[in-house]
């Protein structure tokens, strides 16, 4: 059996902005390697793998159209890698769906 904590935060200005900003940076870096994945396997047959998403996200932070994406720490940009990656495992051990793009909106 599970023992389950529920923590209600109040987090003041500051924090409040750090969040969505993580929460935003997290959204666009999904988005942007499920469609890349996509345009990859549609072009040569062969998704991304983590690997290659990370090292290709390094490289994404240095340009300067996305010099944002340095704000948030890299651990929340690289769990939302790793969670991409389980999707498509799950999905091809048909569990699960194709992953969906994420929106400000939902959940």
């Amino acid at each position: 059996m599970l023992d389950v904590l529920k923590v209600r935060i109040y987090p003041n200005k500051e924090q409040e902005i750090s969040l969505a900003k993580s929460f935003g940076c997290s959204r666009f870096v999904w988005n942007f390697y499920l469609n890349k994945t996509n345009t990859q396997y549609e072009e040569t047959g062969k998704g991304m793998t983590y690997c290659q998403m990370a090292k290709d996200l390094t490289q994404l932070k240095k340009l300067t159209n996305y010099k944002w994406l340095q704000e948030p720490t890299a651990a929340v940009l690289q769990q939302s890698l790793k969670n991409l990656e389980s999707a498509f495992k799950n999905f091809f051990s048909k569990s699960t769906g194709f992953p969906k793009f994420k929106n400000k909106h939902s959940k």
